[in-house]
């Protein structure tokens, strides 16, 4: 379990105030927001990138004792464009100590079409598909995923979201921050939405694209 407790966290300005939340095992949850509202530095925040006040707690205990059991890879501006997916992919399995099959995820999205080419001839779609391949070959509990459907076509998001749902009936802890509300929630995701402060959960006849 993912808990927050008293979190206050603000940049320019607030983001959460003592905001209090459990984000259950074995669940897909899609965070909205309007833009600028806070969801990435809500992931920032989690993987301690920025500070915060308050208890982020990953089964109990802090992220510093836990980082193999959580993968966050905000951007695909965090690639080294002299690099390829292979050694990423290699590098990532290695530092989560996965032993997930990496020929399966390779193939997943069609990363190994281009898995040995420089990132840097990479269009947006092949980043964001090394970045999925990253964040299922570390094996990784928690999946904190920073609007990573951003640059695929419809069919790729829609493979995107059916996996993602599949790995949370598996036991993983999904976060998904999206503007696709309405395509996300056909795949048993709970919607929660980043507004005044906290997280509030919001029914699915509500959920509005941003």
């Amino acid at each position: 379990m993912l808990k927050l407790q008293n979190v206050t966290l603000q940049t320019r300005q607030p983001i959460l105030t003592n905001c209090n939340y459990s984000f259950a095992d074995g669940a897909f949850y899609q965070i909205t927001a309007e833009n600028g509202a806070g969801k990435t530095s809500l992931l920032r925040a989690m993987t301690n990138l920025i500070p915060f006040q308050g208890q982020i707690e990953f089964d109990g205990r802090p992220y510093e004792q836990v980082r193999d059991q959580v993968f966050f890879f905000e951007s695909n501006d965090w690639l080294n464009p002299s690099l390829n997916a292979l050694d990423y992919l290699k590098l990532v399995q290695k530092k989560w100590h996965s032993n997930v099959d990496l020929a399966k995820e390779l193939d997943f999205m069609g990363v190994s079409a281009f898995a040995k080419l420089p990132i840097k001839k990479y269009s947006l779609g092949m980043k964001q598909k090394l970045l999925i391949a990253m964040y299922f070959t570390s094996g990784a509990k928690y999946l904190l995923m920073d609007e990573i459907s951003n640059g695929l076509d419809e069919g790729s998001r829609q493979q995107l979201y059916q996996r993602l749902a599949q790995e949370a009936g598996q036991g993983k802890t999904i976060l998904l921050t999206s503007h696709y509300a309405s395509e996300v929630r056909a795949f048993q995701s709970q919607r929660l939405q980043l507004m005044n402060g906290s997280l509030k959960e919001v029914e699915s006849d509500v959920v509005h694209d941003f």
